[in-house]
């Protein structure tokens, strides 16, 4: 009677938890061809892109003429994307093999930190970037002072601290969360409150490293078209190199006129380069995200 007693209690007590939880539904794992698939192209994806990223990185720093303010930026650029493609590749691959959370609770805070550091990164460096281009074309005077190699290092710390302060919230805003399903409790790094508590949030992240740097960069860019229109580059640079030694001379401005015009020139050419490096990186980027 004792023991018929106890499977009573216990049954009711299971009982009474499955009707306190809501469930949701019959959980059915992943096909092998979408695990394939979504393995080989997130592979390939963040692969490429690890693979890209690592070259900017050591040919910059492997090679001394290439350590420019403009390739310090296109370091900090790659640094901030090879985070993005690694703290949303694994997760995505984890994810379509076990179909639930891998990495535990510090896995989850982390990855998560990570993820937002290296958007709000890359956006802080691309408009850095934008930034140190409208000086050096439309401003080649100025260039030669304020566009130097020590300034750009202490920007890139500057941004890379800030945007690390910044994203500490995440730390406390991520959890992990357990799914249940009527067959199986799955693993789910999700929100630690509920979504809507989150909207202050986004819509600051949003209009700070969206919205405020995508003004910012039409307007420069557009007064940096407009100074390549006005003034396109001469089609024989050694008749034009002359022309305005001889034009220098006359004034008694050689020299400044010669450095200002040849750094606006390298800045022309470089910034169509810069351009399309950043157009690729960025499409990596969100492909992978």
């Amino acid at each position: 009677m004792e023991n018929l007693t106890m499977d009573n209690m216990t049954m009711e007590n299971d009982t009474l938890v499955h009707d306190n939880q809501t469930t949701l539904g019959v959980w059915t794992d992943y096909t092998n061809e979408y695990k394939v698939v979504s393995v080989f192209l997130v592979s390939l994806i963040c692969g490429m892109g690890i693979v890209g990223n690592v070259m900017v990185i050591m040919v910059v720093l492997t090679t001394k003429h290439m350590r420019t303010p403009t390739n310090c930026y296109l370091v900090s650029l790659a640094a901030a994307d090879l985070m993005v493609l690694t703290a949303a590749g694994l997760p995505n691959i984890t994810d379509a093999l076990h179909g639930q959370w891998v990495y535990g609770y510090a896995g989850c805070l982390g990855i998560t930190y990570f993820q937002y550091l290296g958007i709000n990164a890359s956006s802080c460096s691309i408009t850095a970037f934008t930034v140190e281009r409208y000086i050096a074309i439309c401003h080649p005077i100025k260039a030669q002072f304020l566009c130097t190699l020590s300034r750009a290092k202490k920007i890139i710390m500057v941004v890379w601290a800030l945007t690390s302060v910044y994203c500490v919230m995440w730390l406390f805003l991520s959890d992990t969360e357990k799914l249940v399903y009527d067959n199986v409790v799955l693993l789910s790094c999700a929100y630690k409150v509920s979504r809507t508590y989150y909207l202050p949030i986004y819509f600051t992240d949003f209009t700070v490293f969206y919205v405020l740097p995508l003004m910012l960069a039409t307007v420069l860019y557009g007064l940096i078209a407009r100074i390549l229109f006005l003034n396109p580059l001469p089609s024989d640079p050694k008749n034009s190199t002359k022309k305005w030694k001889k034009e220098a001379n006359q004034g008694g401005r050689m020299v400044s006129t010669c450095s200002s015009s040849s750094t606006t020139a390298a800045s022309r050419r470089q910034v169509g380069h810069c351009l399309f490096i950043i157009s690729a990186l960025s499409m990596i980027v969100f492909g992978a995200v």
